[in-house]
């Protein structure tokens, strides 16, 4: 949850220095992922594809104009901003990870 909710206007580099780590993180995620589903993804520097059970896709972006990452499943997307040195959603105040952990619990 955001306790501060003073946005911290960050510089272009800094931004993607924070969203590149992230993308880390993510993929690390995805990498060890133990669940029940069956996760295969694709990534470059802007952008990380994932295909769930061959059926389902999340796109996660980065967008350097409005230093924010986005997420994108079939239905609604997502906006983070970086808040109090974490990602946080701007439609529902979710952590980015706790957010990502939701969407592998809820798939099925």
């Amino acid at each position: 949850m955001i306790k501060n909710n003073k946005l911290k206007i960050i510089n272009t580099l800094k931004f993607h220095n924070l969203a590149n780590k992230t993308f880390l993180k993510i993929e690390k995620y995805l990498d060890n992922y133990n669940g029940k589903l069956d996760i295969d993804y694709e990534s470059n520097s802007q952008i990380i594809q994932i295909s769930i059970e061959f059926k389902k896709e999340i796109i996660i972006s980065k967008q350097e104009f409005l230093k924010q990452i986005w997420i994108a499943t079939k239905y609604k997307g997502y906006y983070f901003e970086y808040i109090n040195k974490k990602w946080f959603c701007k439609r529902n105040q979710c952590e980015i990870f706790q957010f990502i952990n939701t969407i592998f619990i809820n798939i099925k």
